[in-house]
Protein backbone atom coordinates (compact mmCIF):
# COMPACT_ATOMS: atom_id res chain seq x y z
CA UNK A 1 0.00 0.00 0.00
CA UNK A 2 1.48 3.35 -1.08
CA UNK A 3 1.78 6.17 1.46
CA UNK A 4 -0.82 8.86 1.18
CA UNK A 5 0.54 11.56 -1.15
CA UNK A 6 -2.55 13.64 -1.83
CA UNK A 7 -2.99 15.89 -4.82
CA UNK A 8 -2.50 18.80 -2.43
CA UNK A 9 1.29 18.68 -2.14
CA UNK A 10 1.68 22.05 -0.44
CA UNK A 11 2.99 20.31 2.67
CA UNK A 12 5.90 18.75 0.74
CA UNK A 13 8.98 20.99 0.54
CA UNK A 14 11.57 20.73 -2.22
CA UNK A 15 14.86 22.61 -1.91
CA UNK A 16 16.36 23.63 -5.28
CA UNK A 17 20.10 24.41 -5.17
CA UNK A 18 21.67 25.97 -8.28
CA UNK A 19 23.93 28.98 -8.89
CA UNK A 20 22.09 29.78 -12.13
CA UNK A 21 19.01 31.97 -11.61
CA UNK A 22 17.51 30.83 -14.89
CA UNK A 23 17.72 27.16 -13.87
CA UNK A 24 16.16 27.96 -10.50
CA UNK A 25 13.28 29.85 -12.15
CA UNK A 26 12.58 26.94 -14.52
CA UNK A 27 12.63 24.31 -11.75
CA UNK A 28 10.63 26.49 -9.41
CA UNK A 29 7.89 27.04 -11.96
CA UNK A 30 7.73 23.35 -12.87
CA UNK A 31 7.57 22.10 -9.30
CA UNK A 32 5.28 24.83 -8.05
CA UNK A 33 2.80 23.93 -10.77
CA UNK A 34 2.75 20.40 -9.31
CA UNK A 35 1.79 21.81 -5.91
CA UNK A 36 5.10 21.54 -4.06
CA UNK A 37 6.40 24.22 -1.69
CA UNK A 38 9.70 25.43 -3.17
CA UNK A 39 12.80 26.63 -1.30
CA UNK A 40 15.80 27.96 -3.24
CA UNK A 41 19.50 28.42 -2.60
CA UNK A 42 22.16 29.77 -4.96
CA UNK A 43 25.22 28.42 -3.17
CA UNK A 44 26.33 25.56 -0.95
CA UNK A 45 26.44 27.48 2.34
CA UNK A 46 22.87 28.71 1.88
CA UNK A 47 21.78 25.17 0.98
CA UNK A 48 23.23 23.72 4.18
CA UNK A 49 21.58 26.40 6.30
CA UNK A 50 18.17 25.91 4.67
CA UNK A 51 18.39 22.13 4.84
CA UNK A 52 18.93 22.25 8.60
CA UNK A 53 16.45 25.03 9.43
CA UNK A 54 13.59 24.18 7.03
CA UNK A 55 13.91 20.35 6.85
CA UNK A 56 12.89 19.92 3.19
CA UNK A 57 11.47 16.60 2.02
CA UNK A 58 13.76 16.48 -1.04
CA UNK A 59 16.79 18.37 -2.39
CA UNK A 60 17.54 18.97 -6.08
CA UNK A 61 21.26 19.74 -6.02
CA UNK A 62 23.45 21.12 -8.81
CA UNK A 63 26.99 19.70 -8.85
CA UNK A 64 28.97 22.46 -10.56
CA UNK A 65 28.88 25.46 -8.22
CA UNK A 66 31.68 27.85 -7.15
CA UNK A 67 33.29 27.80 -3.68
CA UNK A 68 31.43 24.67 -2.54
CA UNK A 69 30.36 22.20 -5.22
CA UNK A 70 27.45 19.79 -4.98
CA UNK A 71 29.65 16.88 -3.95
CA UNK A 72 30.82 18.75 -0.83
CA UNK A 73 27.28 19.91 -0.02
CA UNK A 74 26.08 16.30 -0.30
CA UNK A 75 28.92 15.04 1.90
CA UNK A 76 28.08 17.54 4.65
CA UNK A 77 24.34 16.87 4.47
CA UNK A 78 24.84 13.10 4.76
CA UNK A 79 27.28 13.59 7.65
CA UNK A 80 24.78 15.52 9.75
CA UNK A 81 22.27 13.72 11.97
CA UNK A 82 19.75 16.50 11.28
CA UNK A 83 19.88 16.19 7.46
CA UNK A 84 21.26 12.78 6.50
CA UNK A 85 17.78 11.33 5.84
CA UNK A 86 16.78 13.99 3.28
CA UNK A 87 16.89 12.42 -0.22
CA UNK A 88 19.15 14.18 -2.74
CA UNK A 89 18.83 14.16 -6.54
CA UNK A 90 21.85 15.56 -8.37
CA UNK A 91 21.24 17.88 -11.33
CA UNK A 92 24.31 17.74 -13.54
CA UNK A 93 25.69 18.21 -17.00
CA UNK A 94 28.39 15.74 -16.07
CA UNK A 95 27.97 12.52 -17.97
CA UNK A 96 31.04 10.54 -16.99
CA UNK A 97 30.25 7.35 -15.09
CA UNK A 98 32.88 8.14 -12.44
CA UNK A 99 31.13 11.40 -11.54
CA UNK A 100 27.76 9.68 -11.25
CA UNK A 101 29.25 6.92 -9.10
CA UNK A 102 31.00 9.49 -6.89
CA UNK A 103 27.70 11.24 -6.22
CA UNK A 104 25.87 8.01 -5.40
CA UNK A 105 28.71 6.84 -3.14
CA UNK A 106 28.39 10.07 -1.17
CA UNK A 107 24.78 9.20 -0.41
CA UNK A 108 22.76 10.83 -3.19
CA UNK A 109 19.64 8.87 -4.07
CA UNK A 110 19.52 9.66 -7.78
CA UNK A 111 20.64 12.01 -10.57
CA UNK A 112 19.09 13.79 -13.54
CA UNK A 113 21.19 15.01 -16.45
CA UNK A 114 20.90 18.53 -17.81
CA UNK A 115 19.13 19.51 -19.93
CA UNK A 116 16.42 17.50 -18.21
CA UNK A 117 13.07 16.37 -19.48
CA UNK A 118 10.26 17.74 -17.26
CA UNK A 119 8.33 14.46 -17.21
CA UNK A 120 11.44 12.50 -16.17
CA UNK A 121 12.36 15.02 -13.47
CA UNK A 122 8.87 15.06 -12.01
CA UNK A 123 8.68 11.26 -12.06
CA UNK A 124 11.96 10.95 -10.13
CA UNK A 125 10.87 13.62 -7.65
CA UNK A 126 7.58 11.81 -7.10
CA UNK A 127 9.27 8.42 -6.62
CA UNK A 128 11.78 9.66 -4.06
CA UNK A 129 9.15 11.58 -2.12
CA UNK A 130 7.09 8.40 -1.99
CA UNK A 131 10.12 6.42 -0.82
CA UNK A 132 10.81 9.03 1.86
CA UNK A 133 7.18 8.85 3.00
CA UNK A 134 7.51 5.06 3.27
CA UNK A 135 10.73 5.42 5.30
CA UNK A 136 9.14 8.04 7.56
CA UNK A 137 6.14 5.78 8.11
CA UNK A 138 8.40 2.81 8.89
CA UNK A 139 10.39 4.95 11.30
CA UNK A 140 7.21 6.06 13.06
CA UNK A 141 5.96 2.46 13.23
CA UNK A 142 9.30 1.35 14.67
CA UNK A 143 9.08 4.06 17.32
CA UNK A 144 5.57 2.91 18.19
CA UNK A 145 6.76 -0.71 18.38
CA UNK A 146 9.66 0.31 20.62
CA UNK A 147 7.22 2.16 22.87
CA UNK A 148 4.93 -0.89 22.98
CA UNK A 149 7.91 -3.11 23.75
CA UNK A 150 8.94 -0.77 26.57
CA UNK A 151 5.41 -0.91 27.97
CA UNK A 152 5.38 -4.70 27.69
CA UNK A 153 8.77 -4.93 29.40
CA UNK A 154 7.48 -2.72 32.20
CA UNK A 155 4.36 -4.87 32.60
CA UNK A 156 6.47 -8.04 32.67
CA UNK A 157 8.85 -6.51 35.20
CA UNK A 158 5.88 -5.43 37.34
CA UNK A 159 4.38 -8.91 37.12
CA UNK A 160 7.71 -10.55 38.06
CA UNK A 161 8.11 -8.14 40.99
CA UNK A 162 4.58 -8.88 42.19
CA UNK A 163 5.13 -12.64 41.98
CA UNK A 164 8.47 -12.34 43.76
CA UNK A 165 6.99 -10.31 46.62
CA UNK A 166 3.94 -12.54 46.93
CA UNK A 167 5.98 -15.76 46.87
CA UNK A 168 8.72 -14.56 49.20
CA UNK A 169 7.98 -11.49 51.30
CA UNK A 170 4.30 -12.11 51.86
CA UNK A 171 4.81 -15.77 52.73
CA UNK A 172 7.14 -14.92 55.62
CA UNK A 173 4.62 -13.08 57.85
CA UNK A 174 1.88 -15.49 56.80
CA UNK A 175 4.11 -18.41 57.75
CA UNK A 176 4.88 -16.83 61.11
CA UNK A 177 1.19 -16.23 61.73
CA UNK A 178 0.37 -19.85 60.91
CA UNK A 179 3.08 -21.17 63.25
CA UNK A 180 1.95 -18.97 66.16
CA UNK A 181 -1.69 -19.97 65.74
CA UNK A 182 -0.73 -23.65 65.59
CA UNK A 183 1.34 -23.19 68.75
CA UNK A 184 -1.56 -21.53 70.59
CA UNK A 185 -4.05 -24.19 69.51
CA UNK A 186 -1.71 -27.02 70.48
CA UNK A 187 -0.75 -25.54 73.87
CA UNK A 188 -3.75 -23.43 74.78
CA UNK A 189 -4.48 -25.16 78.12
CA UNK A 190 -0.84 -24.83 79.24
CA UNK A 191 -0.29 -21.19 78.26
CA UNK A 192 -0.13 -18.62 81.04
CA UNK A 193 -1.41 -15.09 80.58
CA UNK A 194 2.03 -13.66 79.78
CA UNK A 195 2.81 -16.26 77.12
CA UNK A 196 -0.60 -15.84 75.51
CA UNK A 197 -0.13 -12.08 75.47
CA UNK A 198 3.27 -12.43 73.76
CA UNK A 199 1.77 -14.78 71.18
CA UNK A 200 -1.04 -12.35 70.44
CA UNK A 201 1.50 -9.54 70.04
CA UNK A 202 3.39 -11.64 67.50
CA UNK A 203 0.13 -12.27 65.63
CA UNK A 204 -0.60 -8.56 65.58
CA UNK A 205 2.91 -7.77 64.28
CA UNK A 206 2.59 -10.36 61.50
CA UNK A 207 -0.80 -9.00 60.46
CA UNK A 208 0.49 -5.41 60.49
CA UNK A 209 3.52 -6.43 58.43
CA UNK A 210 1.33 -8.25 55.92
CA UNK A 211 -1.14 -5.37 55.71
CA UNK A 212 1.63 -2.80 55.12
CA UNK A 213 3.22 -4.98 52.46
CA UNK A 214 -0.05 -5.54 50.61
CA UNK A 215 -0.90 -1.83 50.79
CA UNK A 216 2.52 -0.88 49.39
CA UNK A 217 2.20 -3.59 46.78
CA UNK A 218 -1.08 -2.18 45.52
CA UNK A 219 0.23 1.38 45.49
CA UNK A 220 3.39 0.33 43.68
CA UNK A 221 1.53 -1.70 41.02
CA UNK A 222 -0.89 1.17 40.38
CA UNK A 223 1.98 3.63 40.17
CA UNK A 224 3.81 1.44 37.62
CA UNK A 225 0.70 1.39 35.45
CA UNK A 226 0.26 5.15 35.78
CA UNK A 227 -3.10 4.71 37.53
CA UNK A 228 -2.34 7.02 40.46
CA UNK A 229 -3.47 10.57 39.83
CA UNK A 230 -1.02 13.36 40.59
CA UNK A 231 -3.06 16.19 42.11
CA UNK A 232 -0.75 18.61 43.95
CA UNK A 233 -1.87 21.77 45.67
CA UNK A 234 -0.59 24.25 48.23
CA UNK A 235 -1.28 22.79 51.68
CA UNK A 236 0.22 22.27 55.13
CA UNK A 237 2.49 19.34 55.93
CA UNK A 238 1.38 19.36 59.57
CA UNK A 239 -1.93 17.63 58.80
CA UNK A 240 -0.15 14.76 57.02
CA UNK A 241 2.27 14.42 59.95
CA UNK A 242 -0.57 14.46 62.51
CA UNK A 243 -2.53 11.83 60.58
CA UNK A 244 0.54 9.61 60.34
CA UNK A 245 1.15 9.85 64.09
CA UNK A 246 -2.48 8.99 64.86
CA UNK A 247 -2.25 5.97 62.59
CA UNK A 248 1.03 4.73 64.08
CA UNK A 249 0.42 5.63 67.72
CA UNK A 250 -0.81 2.15 68.67
CA UNK A 251 2.23 0.46 67.09
CA UNK A 252 4.55 2.84 68.93
CA UNK A 253 2.73 2.37 72.24
CA UNK A 254 2.99 -1.42 71.94
CA UNK A 255 6.80 -1.05 72.05
CA UNK A 256 6.74 1.82 74.56
CA UNK A 257 8.18 4.11 71.89
CA UNK A 258 7.72 7.84 72.24
CA UNK A 259 6.29 9.11 68.92
CA UNK A 260 6.30 12.92 68.65
CA UNK A 261 6.48 15.73 66.12
CA UNK A 262 8.20 19.11 66.06
CA UNK A 263 6.78 21.51 63.48
CA UNK A 264 9.11 24.48 63.22
CA UNK A 265 7.68 25.68 59.92
CA UNK A 266 3.94 25.27 59.35
CA UNK A 267 3.94 27.19 56.08
CA UNK A 268 2.27 25.54 53.09
CA UNK A 269 4.10 23.40 50.57
CA UNK A 270 3.15 22.12 47.12
CA UNK A 271 2.43 18.36 47.06
CA UNK A 272 -0.09 15.60 46.43
CA UNK A 273 -1.57 14.70 49.83
CA UNK A 274 -2.25 11.03 49.02
CA UNK A 275 1.32 10.45 47.89
CA UNK A 276 2.81 12.28 50.85
CA UNK A 277 0.61 10.26 53.23
CA UNK A 278 2.10 7.04 51.80
CA UNK A 279 5.60 8.45 52.27
CA UNK A 280 4.98 9.49 55.89
CA UNK A 281 3.32 6.19 56.81
CA UNK A 282 6.17 4.15 55.39
CA UNK A 283 8.96 6.18 56.96
CA UNK A 284 7.20 6.33 60.34
CA UNK A 285 6.37 2.62 60.25
CA UNK A 286 9.99 1.72 59.44
CA UNK A 287 11.28 3.96 62.22
CA UNK A 288 9.00 2.28 64.78
CA UNK A 289 9.74 -1.20 63.44
CA UNK A 290 13.49 -0.85 63.85
CA UNK A 291 13.54 1.13 67.08
CA UNK A 292 14.06 -0.78 70.30
CA UNK A 293 11.48 -0.80 73.07
CA UNK A 294 11.55 2.38 75.09
CA UNK A 295 13.12 4.36 72.22
CA UNK A 296 11.83 7.42 70.44
CA UNK A 297 10.76 8.49 66.95
CA UNK A 298 10.43 12.17 66.07
CA UNK A 299 9.06 13.83 62.93
CA UNK A 300 10.48 17.29 62.29
CA UNK A 301 9.31 19.88 59.76
CA UNK A 302 11.37 23.00 59.10
CA UNK A 303 12.70 25.20 56.33
CA UNK A 304 15.55 23.58 54.39
CA UNK A 305 18.64 25.50 55.44
CA UNK A 306 20.20 25.22 51.95
CA UNK A 307 17.17 26.97 50.39
CA UNK A 308 14.96 28.28 53.24
CA UNK A 309 12.92 30.61 51.02
CA UNK A 310 11.71 27.91 48.64
CA UNK A 311 12.03 24.50 50.29
CA UNK A 312 10.68 22.62 53.32
CA UNK A 313 12.59 19.77 54.94
CA UNK A 314 10.81 16.85 56.59
CA UNK A 315 12.78 14.48 58.86
CA UNK A 316 11.88 11.17 60.50
CA UNK A 317 14.43 10.50 63.28
CA UNK A 318 14.68 7.33 65.34
CA UNK A 319 16.87 5.86 68.04
CA UNK A 320 16.82 2.43 66.37
CA UNK A 321 19.39 -0.11 65.26
CA UNK A 322 20.74 2.16 62.54
CA UNK A 323 22.94 1.10 59.65
CA UNK A 324 26.35 1.73 58.20
CA UNK A 325 26.69 5.21 56.68
CA UNK A 326 27.65 3.76 53.29
CA UNK A 327 24.47 1.64 53.30
CA UNK A 328 22.38 4.71 54.15
CA UNK A 329 23.79 6.51 51.11
CA UNK A 330 22.76 3.63 48.83
CA UNK A 331 19.43 2.65 50.34
CA UNK A 332 17.26 4.54 47.83
CA UNK A 333 19.19 3.38 44.76
CA UNK A 334 17.53 0.98 42.34
CA UNK A 335 18.49 -2.61 42.89
CA UNK A 336 19.98 -1.96 46.32
CA UNK A 337 19.23 -4.77 48.72
CA UNK A 338 20.53 -5.23 52.25
CA UNK A 339 19.90 -8.36 54.26
CA UNK A 340 22.06 -8.05 57.36
CA UNK A 341 19.70 -8.34 60.28
CA UNK A 342 19.72 -5.10 62.22
CA UNK A 343 22.21 -3.40 59.92
CA UNK A 344 19.53 -1.79 57.80
CA UNK A 345 15.80 -2.12 57.32
CA UNK A 346 15.91 -5.88 57.52
CA UNK A 347 15.15 -8.40 54.82
CA UNK A 348 12.40 -7.79 52.29
CA UNK A 349 11.45 -6.22 49.02
CA UNK A 350 12.35 -2.63 49.90
CA UNK A 351 9.02 -1.74 48.32
CA UNK A 352 8.11 0.88 50.92
CA UNK A 353 11.32 2.83 50.39
CA UNK A 354 10.99 2.51 46.63
CA UNK A 355 7.52 4.03 46.88
CA UNK A 356 8.85 6.83 49.08
CA UNK A 357 11.51 7.74 46.54
CA UNK A 358 9.12 7.59 43.57
CA UNK A 359 6.45 9.69 45.29
CA UNK A 360 8.87 12.29 46.68
CA UNK A 361 10.51 12.71 43.28
CA UNK A 362 7.07 12.86 41.64
CA UNK A 363 6.39 15.87 43.87
CA UNK A 364 9.64 17.54 42.83
CA UNK A 365 11.58 16.72 46.00
CA UNK A 366 14.64 14.68 47.00
CA UNK A 367 14.93 11.94 49.62
CA UNK A 368 17.97 10.56 51.41
CA UNK A 369 19.04 8.88 54.63
CA UNK A 370 21.76 9.33 57.24
CA UNK A 371 22.53 6.76 59.89
CA UNK A 372 24.99 5.45 62.46
CA UNK A 373 25.05 1.76 63.21
CA UNK A 374 23.61 1.12 66.66
CA UNK A 375 22.53 4.72 67.23
CA UNK A 376 19.62 5.36 64.86
CA UNK A 377 18.68 6.79 61.48
CA UNK A 378 17.37 10.01 59.96
CA UNK A 379 15.29 9.89 56.79
CA UNK A 380 14.94 13.27 55.10
CA UNK A 381 13.00 14.59 52.13
CA UNK A 382 12.25 18.00 50.66
CA UNK A 383 9.12 19.71 49.36
CA UNK A 384 8.75 22.95 47.44
CA UNK A 385 7.06 25.97 49.01
CA UNK A 386 6.04 27.13 45.54
CA UNK A 387 3.88 25.69 42.79
CA UNK A 388 5.83 23.91 40.07
CA UNK A 389 5.34 21.61 37.12
CA UNK A 390 5.35 17.87 37.71
CA UNK A 391 9.01 16.85 37.95
CA UNK A 392 8.45 13.24 36.87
Amino acid sequence: MEPNLSSDKSGLKVLVVDDNDSNIATLKGLLKYEGYTILTATNGAMALELAESASPDLILLDIKMPVMDGFEVCRRLKSSKETFQIPIIFLTVLSQTSDIVKGLEMGAEDYVSKPFKPAELLARVRVHLQLKAVKDELKQNNLMLEDKNDQLSLLNATKDKLLSIISHDLRAPMGTLKEILNFIMSNYDDLDHQKLHESLESIRDSIESSYTLVENLLFWARNQRGDILYEPQMQHVKKIVDDSIKLMRASAAAKNIQLTSEIMNDGPAYFDSNMLSVVMRNLTNNAIKFTREGGHVTINVDSFEEDPENTILVEVRDSGVGMRSEDAREIFNDGTSFSSAGAVLGQGSGLGLKLCREFVERNGGKIWAESTLGEGSIFRFTLSKKEHENAA
